[in-house]
């Protein structure tokens, strides 16, 4: 019967083993308008880290590989002269769900402060 959404052959690994192909890879938060979409994107990330990349590949994935993939990766996804400089300051491991946003910059400017 083949329904789109079976799930039989999915794997916490999956992203790992992507990357390990030469594959691209980006994570997404979902579509669901009640979750904090920030924190979703953040767990996924540590998920594929504690499941086959490394810290800094998770990270990747929702930065800078996620820019390239969406052909933008020379104004987002990095800390660089000329791209817009968007960041999020956190008071410990931002891939630890207890940690919390202590400071949000966008565009240059900083737009909140004090942890939350």
């Amino acid at each position: 019967m083949g329904d789109h959404r079976d799930a039989s052959s999915a794997s916490l690994e999956t992203a790992g083993k992507l990357l390990a192909a030469g594959i691209p890879v980006a994570l997404q938060s979902g579509f669901e308008g009640y979750v904090p979409k920030a924190r979703v994107v953040l767990f996924e990330a540590a998920v594929a880290a504690a499941n086959g990349l490394t810290r800094e590949q998770a990270l990747a994935t929702i930065t800078i590989e996620a820019a390239r993939i969406l052909g933008q990766e020379r104004r987002v996804g990095s800390l660089e002269p000329g791209k817009d400089g968007d960041l999020v300051l956190f008071d410990r491991d931002p891939f630890e769900y207890t940690s919390h946003v202590c400071g949000v910059v966008i565009e240059g400017r900083v737009v909140a402060e004090g942890c939350r």
